[in-house]
């Protein structure tokens, strides 16, 4: 038994290679049973070595209580564990792929050669995720664990051909630090494994292990998901898989979405053919090169590049632009190398003829394509990183390698790519592409349910659930008014069929950066198909609304300013849309085509999306909203921006007054852009609820924004049912409020309910028993003057009445023929939370005045104060 670890270096490459035939595994000698044959045991059950000990040649003690038996130099220890076999005999076997090598520099030591092991038979249900290699080493008392993690021994069967080599340059697997190394006095190696599965081992996990299966022929590998069996770019004696666009691995059994591209020796992606690019185009590169030399980018008229064509080529360090509209190529070369290791931005801009060209901050550089032709055919695929056949442009071009390094982004004539394969992403085809930030969230660790996500190809944040904050997710906190950080979003069930016609939307926001997405409902993850959504451009709103034959992009006429607070109104009436912004004047403008209807099935989201790869390309989307979202109402519903939604990323609270709490007693804050409004309990009252009120209100005022609310049954049951008699006083400061109301929890337009409230000065009585509603105006006298008046409203089944001060009687009858008045949300007075929700936009905001002597059925007498369930913003009428 030979080899050294003792001057093994981080450039020290490890390679073991197993047997192919089946059948026998290594043996691991342990303390499992009387009837292993090489196992020694003392009064208290600990292996020991001793003068009778199994061993052929040589013992060891172990410090978890077991043994081994080693053999000395030109013997190797058999698979039972305690013979030894001379070495010359094994020779005379044919053992394909049996040896075990360490290999440093260019010399190669043999390290371990096994006896009678005829393979590693894995079994499926058997074999642990993570099995451990243990190495031993019988000079210098070292002895050296690591894990290796390679899930395709669980996946199959059959048998390979394989050696590990350590790889990758800059992981912490390359230390020796990462193993786990004991001294002993001498040491063998150690078997790990019995019957036909690998048993787990006590080791130190590898932090990021990187290891390269090599194969020396095809029919060895089976390649996954189109993948296929080409030659190894460094080594004809090897093999590996080729794997298509959106796969990854030794078989190309790993999925890989490529949000930031890495491309190495014949990488490349092909991108749909440029267009509208023929006269002038901008191209804007954000890249990371790994080496001096490769092909960035290229299209052009034929496939080998003759006549028209573009390529963006890195040239011994240099950017280098060739461009030809046919007469003779323009070339034009950076003023300074690439950085390497680095990001480098470039950009390139083309009109007809000429270019120009700036990498970084560098000087920028012009040229001209010869000739008097000023446009460029393109009928090839845009290519970038590579080319499926890249000595075919080699002459063209002016290199002869892919590029090997990262992308973060690529945008031509305005149009970012996504790199994605189609649908979801602009991508129609590519090879050997892995993810940039594969390894960017391996040293973060996120709290409280975080995730961790690439925010860059060079570091992960973590994005915290709703309820926590930090960069860690570490702190806890109760959201009052939304802060949206530009990587946040709330997420919240879909609109689905329920705007089909039409949609109503107001938002209350202020921005701190000119762009961002406030809102969006889509159909598709694709790309594709119906949407809406309201997203700052520039400082500018625009309201974009698609029903499936073409996008409406109705744009204000100003922009806003950033750091104050905005109000946002759009509606949607079949094709037809409006926009209207503060003060600004009216936008209107109207979706193309003939359809009318819209279909929301995904999710909605406020603030941000999930990934903006996924909405619809129409919209325009292209970052998450920075700043404060107050408040949000659709329909006429007030959305709980917190307890109503699904999930939420990274969300804060704004810096507003609500948030410090200034309302006393319970009461409850609501923001009102820059200001704020407490509504107080019943019992409280003051500008922040700071005052208890203690006289007997016989006569509450309402403010628009009270109510009184009883679910008292002696109250309920004379509201509903076949019939109802009521009598009440009131006076009103303002021409429109609602002055009573019940109704259902969840309101529907044919839910049962009754109303009495203001509308434009004139008394309004209206109820639906379910098959139709009916409204009675009394139209005779207006009541809006603040004077006391005392009206009577009657029903007896479908038949309804209405009677002010004594006048004339106002009648009508609800339609069909259900009779019965069927509610379960109690009696409202003066008003309602969620008004114009629960009244179903009927009404907007509560009686301005003041109420007295509510009696019901000509003789219950509700205390409006005492009776009440609860009450909110209620004081005595002045």
């Amino acid at each position: 038994m030979v080899g050294n670890f003792k001057d093994m270096t981080a450039n020290d490459q490890i390679r073991l290679q197993f047997p192919n035939e089946q059948d026998k595994g290594l043996a691991k000698s342990e303390s499992r049973a009387t009837s292993n044959p090489f196992e020694r045991t003392d009064g208290d059950g600990r292996g020991e070595c001793r003068e009778d000990s199994p061993c052929q040649h040589l013992c060891f003690d172990l410090h978890d209580g077991t043994f081994e038996c080693a053999c000395k130099d030109g013997f190797t220890l058999s698979v039972n564990g305690y013979s030894c076999i001379e070495n010359s005999k094994l020779r005379e076997r044919d053992w394909r792929n049996s040896t075990l090598w360490m290999e440093n520099g260019t010399s190669s030591e043999e390290f371990y050669n096994s006896d009678d092991i005829d393979s590693f038979h894995m079994l499926n249900d058997e074999t642990p995720e993570s099995r451990a290699y243990k190495l031993s080493h019988q000079k210098d008392g070292v002895e050296i664990n690591f894990e290796t993690l390679d899930k395709d021994f669980k996946t199959r069967t059959h048998p390979r051909a394989i050696s590990y080599e350590h790889l990758h340059e800059n992981s912490a697997s390359r230390s020796l630090n990462s193993f786990n190394i004991h001294s002993q006095e001498q040491a063998v190696p150690k078997t790990v494994g019995t019957g036909d599965a690998y048993q787990p081992m006590n080791t130190v996990a590898v932090s990021t292990p990187s290891v390269h299966q090599v194969f020396h022929t095809c029919s060895e590998l089976q390649c996954e998901h189109g993948g296929i069996c080409v030659f190894e770019e460094t080594s004809k004696h090897s093999v590996r898989c080729k794997c298509p666009l959106g796969y990854s691995g030794t078989y190309c059994e790993l999925a890989v979405e490529a949000k930031y591209p890495r491309f190495r020796d014949d990488s490349y992606v092909g991108l749909p053919i440029l267009r509208d690019a023929h006269k002038s185009m901008q191209v804007t590169l954000e890249f990371r090169p790994e080496a001096n030399d490769g092909l960035i980018l290229y299209s052009g008229e034929k496939l080998d590049l003759r006549g028209d064509f573009i390529s963006i080529t890195l040239n011994k360090g240099f950017i280098e632009f060739r461009f030809d509209c046919g007469m003779g190529e323009g070339v034009l070369i950076s003023d300074q190398p690439v950085v390497l290791r680095s990001w480098n931005t470039l950009t390139i801009y083309r009109d007809r003829w000429d270019a120009w060209m700036q990498l970084n901050s560098g000087t920028q550089v012009q040229g001209r394509s010869k000739g008097l032709f000023s446009r460029i055919t393109f009928r090839l695929s845009l290519y970038l990183g590579g080319s499926p056949n890249i000595s075919l442009i080699a002459d063209r071009t002016q290199v002869q390698t892919s590029f090997k390094g990262c992308l973060r982004h690529l945008a031509i004539n305005r149009h970012v790519y996504d790199f994605r394969p189609q649908p979801r992403g602009d991508a129609l085809e590519g090879s050997d592409i892995d993810e940039c930030s594969a390894d960017v969230c391996s040293k973060v660790t996120c709290l409280n349910g975080g995730q961790c996500v690439a925010a860059s190809p060079d570091y992960g944040v973590c994005l915290c659930p709703l309820g926590f904050i930090g960069d860690k997710c570490e702190s806890a906190m109760e959201l009052i008014v939304p802060l949206f950080n530009g990587s946040s979003y709330l997420q919240y069930p879909g609109l689905g069929n329920t705007v089909l016609s039409f949609i109503e939307l107001q938002i209350v926001f202020k921005p701190y950066r000119p762009n961002g997405v406030l809102f969006y409902n889509g159909y598709k993850m694709d790309g594709t198909g119906d949407f809406i959504s309201l997203n700052l451009i520039n400082g500018y709103l625009e309201f974009r609304f698609d029903l499936g034959t073409g996008a409406a992009v109705i744009r204000s006429e100003e922009p806003l300013p950033v750091g104050e607070w905005h109000s946002v109104f759009i509606s949607r009436t079949g094709r037809d849309g409006i926009l209207e912004v503060n003060d600004q004047p009216r936008v209107e403008g109207a979706s193309p085509g003939a359809f009318t209807q819209m279909s929301l099935p995904l999710n909605m989201y406020i603030g941000g999306v999930h990934d903006a790869r996924d909405v619809a390309r129409k919209a325009s989307i292209t970052e998450s909203f920075t700043g404060c979202i107050q408040k949000v109402v659709i329909n006429g519903k007030t959305l709980k921006l917190v307890d109503d939604a699904l999930a939420g990323i990274n969300v804060a609270n704004c810096l507003h007054s609500c948030v410090e709490e200034p309302c006393k007693n319970g009461g409850h804050c609501e923001p009102k852009m820059a200001y704020y409004s407490c509504h107080c309990h019943l019992g409280f009252a003051g500008n922040n609820c700071e005052t208890e009120v203690t006289e007997m209100i016989a006569e509450p005022m309402f403010t628009g924004a009270s109510y009184l609310h009883y679910l008292d049954e002696n109250i309920v049951k004379r509201i509903r049912g076949n019939k109802l008699d009521i009598k009440l006083k009131f006076r009103s400061f303002g021409p429109s409020g609602l002055l009573l109301w019940s109704g259902k929890k969840e309101m529907s337009a044919s839910a049962d309910y009754l109303s009495l409230g203001l509308k434009d000065g004139y008394l309004h009585f209206q109820y639906n028993l379910g098959s139709g509603e009916v409204i009675i105006v009394y139209n005779s006298t207006r009541v809006d003057d603040g004077k006391w008046h005392t009206i009577r409203a009657t029903r007896i089944e479908q038949d309804g009445s209405l009677i002010v001060d004594s006048g004339i009687t106002a009648k009508g009858t609800s339609p069909g023929i259900l009779n019965q008045l069927n509610v379960n949300n109690g009696l409202y007075l003066g008003g309602m939370e969620s008004i114009a929700s629960l009244s179903m936009n009927k009404y907007h905001s509560g009686l301005v005045g003041c109420l007295a002597n509510v009696t019901l059925s000509t003789n219950y007498h509700i205390r409006l104060i005492t009776h009440a369930t609860t009450g909110i913003n209620i004081q005595a009428c002045l």
